[in-house]
């Protein structure tokens, strides 16, 4: 016998916002240079500003997760190389979105 269940928006439970924001973080302290971590993270931020501004639980729970991940270690820092950046950014996929 084969069960179905109905699929569940992940963003409807407020652990999927503390995760979230706290794996970016970790993201980025593990793998850009500081000032693309910089952009990054302040990008992420404006953007969970701006999609979740009705909901108090989801912007606690994503701040909780941010803070979170710049609390805790995050593994071996090992930045890419700007001239990787760079790539990527020609490549149209840059790393700060």
């Amino acid at each position: 016998t084969v069960m179905y269940h109905p699929q569940v928006p992940p963003t409807r439970h407020a652990q999927f916002y503390r995760l979230n924001a706290r794996n970016r973080v970790w993201l980025a302290r593990r793998n850009l240079p500081w000032p693309l971590a910089f952009l990054y993270l302040t990008n992420w931020v404006v953007l969970t500003l701006v999609r979740e501004r009705r909901s108090g639980v989801a912007i606690k729970s994503w701040f909780a997760g941010f803070f979170e991940g710049l609390r805790t270690p995050a593994g071996e820092r090992r930045p890419m190389a700007w001239r990787t950046a760079w790539r990527m950014v020609k490549l149209g996929r840059p790393p700060i979105v």
